[in-house]
């Protein structure tokens, strides 16, 4: 029996895992992983933080990026949790997450 319930949880595994996928290029991949991003962010979906398509559609600067990683303003993202500070995020990875992003938005 408990076999049963094991095996009928992988078509939902295979769900959440293809919506959750974050189909990214290697470089962005590397900066994401530096700050542990993808942690609170997904591509599609809502996870801790707002999706990046969410993120993409206020076309911030990579300059705009680099201040509200070092110091996020809880007031842009009324309905999610405050993140914690990047003080070490810089403009240079920003602008690799802005381009990104502005694909995203396409």
């Amino acid at each position: 029996m408990k076999a049963v319930a094991f095996f009928s949880c992988f078509p939902l595994m295979g769900i959440l895992s293809a919506s959750i996928a974050q189909p990214m290029p290697a470089e962005v991949k590397h900066v994401m992983g530096r700050y542990a991003c993808t942690s609170c962010h997904a591509v599609e979906v809502r996870l801790i933080g707002p999706s990046w398509r969410e993120l993409a559609k206020q076309t911030y600067t990579p300059k705009q990026m680099t201040a509200l990683m070092r110091k996020p303003q809880p007031e842009n993202w009324p309905d999610y949790p405050p993140m914690e500070p990047i003080p070490n995020f810089t403009e240079a990875d920003a602008k690799i997450i802005a381009n990104w992003l502005k694909q995203l938005k396409n």
